[in-house]
C-alpha cells in the first residue's frame, strides 16, 4: 500500500515500526524454537568473539533492557544454545556462553541468513545504505540523550 502526505519524519517513524514488524514475523516463521530477537541476540553475541559478555554487556550491544536480555538468555540456555555462568571475581554478575548447538545453528542458518540479507536489500546501492546507517546513528543518540537509551 502506497501511503502519501505525510511528513517525512511520521513516514520514518511509522515504517521503522512496520518494517521491525515484518522482519520479526518472517524470521519467527523460519525457526523453530527461538524469535527472531533471540535470533538477532545470538548474532550479537558473535560479534563479541571467543569472549562471552556479561548480560549487562549483551543488553547494551542489543539495545535493551537487562531483564528483557536475561529473560531471553534464559529460554535460549533451556534449549541449550547458550549457557549462563557466574563471574569468578563479582558473583552479582552473569556470562553467557556460546555452546556448540548455537554455533551448529549458525553454520547450518548461514545460506539461509544470506539469502535473506540479499532479499531484505535488494536494489539499495551502498551510498544508500550508508545514509540510513548515519540517520539510525543521529536517531539513537537523539532517543539516549532524551533518556530513552534500553528503555522498554
Amino acid at each position: 500500500m502506497e501511503i502519501t502526505g505525510f511528513d517525512n519524519k511520521y513516514m520514518v517513524y511509522g515504517m521503522l515500526f512496520a518494517v521491525s514488524n515484518r522482519i520479526q514475523t518472517f524470521g519467527d516463521e523460519q525457526f523453530e524454537d527461538i524469535t527472531m530477537r533471540q535470533h538477532f541476540m545470538m548474532i550479537v553475541l558473535g560479534l563479541f568473539g571467543g569472549k562471552s559478555p556479561t548480560l549487562k554487556e549483551l543488553a547494551d550491544a542489543v539495545g535493551c533492557s537487562y531483564q528483557n536480555i536475561k529473560r531471553m538468555a534464559a529460554n535460549l540456555e533451556k534449549n541449550k544454545y547458550v549457557t549462563i555462568v557466574e563471574d569468578d571475581m563479582d558473583k552479582r554478575k552473569r556470562h553467557i556462553v556460546m555452546t556448540d548447538k548455537l554455533r551448529r545453528m549458525g553454520e547450518d542458518n548461514m545460506k539461509m541468513t544470506q539469502t535473506f540479507m540479499e532479499g531484505l536489500y535488494s536494489g539499495i546501492s551502498d551510498e544508500e545504505l550508508g545514509s540510513v546507517v548515519k540517520v539510525l546513528k543521529k536517531m539513537e543518540k537523539n532517543i539516549t540523550n532524551m533518556g530513552g537509551a534500553g528503555k522498554e
